[in-house]
């Protein structure tokens, strides 16, 4: 898993980034309301660089509007082509949503070797696209801003990573500020969720991280303060027991014994007084 990247790809694999930045920037200014840069240089080459080989980064936006147009630099600078969204009567407010849907899909057909589409985007309108990339056996990586994430996004992207999340990882100044919009008791209530699914009473970290995400595609350790999968469940020792595998690198993963037996409690159905 690479230390700071937010995502776990291989180095050789073929990404296409897809930006609205409009989406972005309207998000992270809420998102980061004490930063006067929500979108740095920094963590857009982060988001670029360590998803694999990003052959194609693409942004869309009306570049004429000053809100917009102060990004173009830094995106510039990071190799991302900047594309006109011109809006015309009814399509003003979904033009940059069909732009950005006409791409993806003739990348899909023209460069059958991307195997992951990042899309950095909030709207719902966007769900057909990732389902339909999906459908053709594409790893779809959203990215957004919890003030703006559609929860039916989330649900359908392979993963789903926060801009906060991002942020804190090139700037240490906004991290207290990112790690307090997320609540550790819900981290550990999916990792429960998650391990009564194994097969056995135990399970390898990479079975347990890969579980939690067919649950919740936007769970992510660094979330909560974790550089790695490991340090996060480390976190957890009322939750769960990590010992190293003697057959392999990963770690074994077992639920301890209050964690087991709350969860046991939660699932009992409740006695009702008959009237």
């Amino acid at each position: 898993m690479p230390p700071v990247g937010t995502v776990d790809t291989s180095a050789g694999d073929q990404v296409a980034v897809f930006i609205d930045l409009e989406n972005l920037a309207l998000g992270a200014g809420e998102d980061l309301p004490g930063e006067a840069d929500p979108i740095p240089y920094k963590a857009l080459e982060l988001l670029t660089r360590d998803y694999g080989n990003a052959s194609i980064r693409r942004a869309y936006a009306d570049w004429s509007r000053p809100e917009f147009g102060r990004y173009q630099n830094s995106l510039a600078q990071n190799g991302i082509t900047l594309i006109q969204v011109t809006r015309f009567g009814a399509q003003q407010k979904n033009a940059a949503d069909i732009l950005m849907a006409v791409d993806a899909m003739e990348v899909l057909i023209t460069h059958p070797d991307v195997a992951t589409f990042l899309l950095v985007a909030g709207d719902g309108d966007y769900s057909p696209l990732v389902q339909r990339l999906r459908e053709f056996g594409k790893r779809v990586v959203g990215v957004g801003t919890k003030a703006s994430a559609s929860s039916r996004l989330v649900a359908v992207c392979s993963e789903y990573k926060y801009w906060g999340t991002i942020v804190a990882a090139v700037n240490p100044a906004v991290r207290a500020e990112v790690g307090a919009n997320f609540d550790i008791a819900d981290a550990k209530r999916l990792v429960v969720a998650a391990m009564e699914e194994a097969d056995d009473d135990s399970a390898t970290g990479s079975w347990l991280k890969s579980k939690m995400l067919s649950l919740d595609p936007a769970f992510d350790e660094r979330n909560y303060g974790s550089r790695s999968f490991r340090v996060f469940l480390s976190k957890l020792p009322d939750v769960v027991e990590v010992t190293k595998s003697r057959s392999s690198p990963d770690i074994r993963v077992s639920l301890v014994a209050p964690a087991k037996e709350n969860r046991a409690q939660e699932s009992k159905p409740r006695r009702t007084r008959n009237s």
